[in-house]
């Protein structure tokens, strides 16, 4: 790849985006979160949420998210956000974790009120998240056998902070 060849593409399509749509012409391609919260379905990020409001026009989403929040979110920190977790499911809508590679343990999605419909968006929030929040690495941890735990901590030190 040339040095100074740069895809715009992602950037284009992060500042370019629409804030209002009108229901009727997405109605198809959201989703209902809550009362009046969607989402639309091939859009995986659970931060871009959508609310629906009545216009003189009728009824339109409006974003909820601020377009400077999703540049910085996904295109700064993406390159720093790299971690050593993964979050792999099956064909039965089990999640696999991982940590650089070392399986970890396994889950059903089922077991945390997850529907299977909603296990690959879980498997790319978990390793972001697993690698940001303590408490909820810690929780992972203690759901470990004492023995798979201390091994664990002994190869992986880091964990554990």
């Amino acid at each position: 790849m040339d040095k100074f060849n740069i895809d715009f593409s992602k950037l284009d399509k992060i500042m370019n985006s629409p804030k209002v749509y009108k229901l009727a012409d997405v109605k198809d391609k959201i989703e209902k979160v809550a009362f009046d919260i969607v989402r639309f379905r091939d859009n995986e990020d659970t931060e871009q949420l959508w609310r629906v409001e009545e216009t003189v026009d009728g009824p339109v989403i409006v974003a909820m998210y601020d377009s400077d929040d999703i540049v910085s979110n996904s295109i700064v920190s993406e390159a720093s956000q790299k971690t050593h977790w993964a979050a792999v499911s099956d064909k039965f809508a089990n999640v696999n974790v991982f940590y650089k590679g070392d399986p970890i343990t396994k889950f059903a999605a089922s077991e945390m009120g997850i529907p299977d419909s909603e296990v690959g968006i879980l498997c790319k929030w978990l390793p972001k998240k697993l690698a940001s929040d303590h408490d909820l690495r810690m929780s992972l941890l203690k759901d470990l056998s004492e023995s798979a735990r201390e091994l664990l901590v002994e190869k992986y030190p880091e964990i554990t902070g």
